[in-house]
């Protein structure tokens, strides 16, 4: 079975790799190739250097786009140029079985393409772009093309996923088809190997891009006073916001920089709390990550993340449009009952044993190919 696999739109091998999610974006793909002998063409938005980056595995054919086109310094051309991959791409696409498109970014070209070669195709997200826009307060005219680059790609794939019940309910309400399907994200196993009480209580670790949506102002505005240093994996245009909010409310904050998914796993058994306060979220990726090391979540209640936690059963939600000083207080109620924190801890590592492990979404992707390949 060959696979067609295109990247989000302006997305590279190389971006993934500075990114510190190589090895975890290719995971899924190595075990598909591993159970069930799949092979994979990845369609992405590099250069030729792009195939050094995976030449180890043997089952992966990189084709990168910017080698059979040349990128604009403008990106409403390359935007327009973006309409003309297929074209290029046709002649290299004739053994494949299957198209899957990594995000809704994108989804033209891989549209395109399937009329082009007449293959099925699967549109995987991990969010509603039209949903993110909206709270992002993006403009009517970037509204209305998300939605109808939504609407359009469920019209025209044979298979559309989503990583969480809510966007799964939402879309749903808004186009009647039977294409929309649920397909979380995943972490390869839980690990048990670091008792929650032995783990640093003062220490919170924070993952995620230093930006508006992340909400770090509140988790800094929340811990004034207190104890409890922040720790933080990721880089962004407000670094240096928060790094001077943090310092003018004396708030002890560390910014660990971008670290890659490999020495991310290692960090994770070194806390007990885990902190994801954003304005909103699709099916996080890293709550998920904290939870399969048996940390206790406390996260923002979204409508994503109520999904996901069970207050005081397997994390603990948080209002972030209240009081801020609900965190801290609790936080200290944690610190004070041990029975609770093991309790929660527990239940984390259960609940993602049951719903996330990567060898059951393998199955599941597996099947969904098998099914749409006559």
């Amino acid at each position: 079975m060959n696979i067609a696999l295109f990247f989000t739109y302006q997305y590279s091998l190389a971006l993934w790799k500075s990114s510190g999610i190589l090895d975890r974006e290719i995971e899924i793909y190595l075990e598909l190739n591993k159970k069930y002998g799949v092979k994979f063409i990845f369609i992405t938005y590099g250069d030729s250097e792009e195939i050094d980056l995976v030449s180890e595995y043997s089952f992966i054919k990189v084709l990168p786009i910017y080698s059979f086109i040349k990128k604009s310094n403008n990106k409403f051309v390359n935007y327009l140029k973006s309409f003309f991959i297929p074209f290029k791409l046709k002649k290299h696409l004739s053994g494949i079985d299957l198209i899957k498109q990594h995000q809704l970014m994108g989804s033209w070209v891989s549209i395109i393409q399937k009329l082009l070669i007449k293959k099925p195709l699967i549109i995987r997200t991990g969010y509603d772009m039209y949903i993110f826009s909206q709270k992002e307060g993006k403009s009517l005219f970037i509204r209305c093309l998300y939605y109808l680059l939504t609407y359009l790609s469920i019209e025209m794939c044979d298979l559309y996923t989503v990583s969480s019940k809510a966007d799964l309910n939402v879309l749903k309400q808004k186009f009647n088809t039977n294409k929309l399907v649920l397909r979380r994200n995943w972490v390869k196993k839980i690990d048990t190997t670091t008792n929650i009480s032995e783990r640093q209580s003062t220490k919170i670790l924070s993952v995620g891009r230093l930006e508006k949506q992340k909400n770090y102002e509140y988790s800094i505005k929340s811990l004034i006073g207190s104890e409890y240093v922040l720790d933080i994996v990721g880089e962004g245009s407000k670094k240096s916001y928060l790094y001077k909010l943090a310092k003018k409310e004396k708030v002890k904050i560390n910014f660990l920089g971008i670290l890659d998914n490999e020495e991310l796993q290692k960090l994770y058994p070194n806390y007990k709390y885990f902190l994801l306060s954003s304005f909103y979220e699709g099916n996080p990726k890293v709550l998920i990550e904290a939870m399969s090391f048996g940390c206790i979540v406390i996260a923002s209640k979204t409508e994503n993340i109520k999904e996901i936690i069970d207050h005081k059963q397997n994390g603990i939600l948080i209002d972030i449009n209240q009081d801020s000083r609900q965190l801290v207080s609790n936080l200290n109620n944690l610190e004070s009952d041990d029975d609770l924190t093991k309790m929660i801890s527990y239940n984390s590592l259960r609940y993602v044993e049951q719903n996330y492990l990567l060898v059951n979404l393998v199955e599941k992707e597996y099947n969904d190919y098998n099914n749409l390949i006559v």
